[in-house]
C-alpha cells in the first residue's frame, strides 16, 4: 500500500477518540480507523524506513507502529483506547517494542497536532550513560548541540530536580537534565502535506536534519 496521504476522516476519527474513548464508539468507528488512521500510518511508516535505510543501512528492524488499545492492566487511567497514533523507526540496537535503550524516530498525531523527532532514554541508565559521556568529551557533545541548535527542532522531556552537574554550560545542562530526550518538531493541520504524499519527504527531511544528534546518541 502507497501513502497517499492523511484525509479528513484521519482528523475526525482523532477528534472523536479524545472525547468517546469507549468501546461502542470504537466499535462504530473501527473501519474509519483501520482506514483512514492505521493502514496510512503503516504505509508512512515504511516508506520511511526505506528511506532511512539508504541514509543508513542500520535501520533493518520493521517499524513499530502503535495499536488502537491501551494496556490498561496496571494503569489507572482505564480509557482503553490511545488518542494519540504514533510509530518508531527502530535499528539493529533497538531492543523491545521502544527505542528505551538507543535513539529512535517517530511520527506522531494527536486531534490537535501531528509531530515528529528523535527519541532517546526513558530510562535513568541510558541518561547516566550520556552524562558520562559529556564529562568524558565535553567538544565533542559541544559540537552535537552546535549542529542541534540550527535545526527546526525543539528539546521536550522532563527535568530531573537534582543538578548532576553544575561546571557544565547552561545549554549543555538543558540536555543533560532530562530524563529522557525528545527531539521534536510539532505541526498543526494547516500545514498541508499531512494530506499529501509529500509528508513521507517532509519527515524524512527533517529526520536527515537531525541525522548528526541520531549519531551522537547511537554510539
Amino acid at each position: 500500500m502507497a501513502f497517499n496521504g492523511f484525509n479528513e476522516y484521519t482528523n475526525e476519527y482523532l477528534v472523536g477518540i479524545k472525547y468517546n474513548n469507549n468501546k461502542p464508539w470504537f466499535q462504530e468507528h473501527k473501519e474509519m480507523y483501520t482506514e483512514n488512521v492505521h493502514n496510512p500510518a503503516v504505509a508512512l511508516a515504511n516508506e520511511l524506513c526505506i528511506k532511512m535505510t539508504e541514509l543508513d543501512p542500520g535501520f533493518t528492524e520493521k517499524p513499530k507502529v502503535s495499536r488502537a488499545n491501551r494496556d490498561i492492566r496496571f494503569s489507572k487511567n482505564k480509557e482503553p483506547y490511545k488518542v494519540h497514533k504514533w510509530f518508531f523507526l527502530k535499528n539493529e540496537f533497538t531492543r523491545g517494542s521502544m527505542p528505551h535503550n538507543a535513539p529512535g524516530y517517530f511520527f506522531e498525531m494527536s486531534a490537535d497536532w501531528w509531530s515528529y523527532g528523535l527519541f532517546y532514554g526513558d530510562n535513568p541508565r541510558e541518561m547516566e550513560m550520556f552524562r558520562a559521556k559529556i564529562a568524558a568529551d565535553r567538544a565533542k557533545c559541544e559540537r552535537m548541540l552546535k549542529i542541534a541548535g540550527k535545526s527546526r527542532f525543539d528539546l521536550d522531556g522532563e527535568d530531573y530536580k537534582r543538578i548532576f552537574n553544575r561546571d557544565l554550560d547552561p545549554y549543555i545542562n538543558t540536555w543533560a537534565q532530562k530524563k529522557w530526550i525528545s527531539y521534536v518538531r510539532y505541526e498543526d493541520y494547516d500545514n498541508m502535506d499531512f494530506y499529501s504524499p509529500e509528508l513521507v519527504n517532509t519527515v524524512f527531511e527533517g529526520f536527515k536534519e537531525i541525522y548528526e544528534v541520531y549519531k551522537y546518541f547511537k554510539k
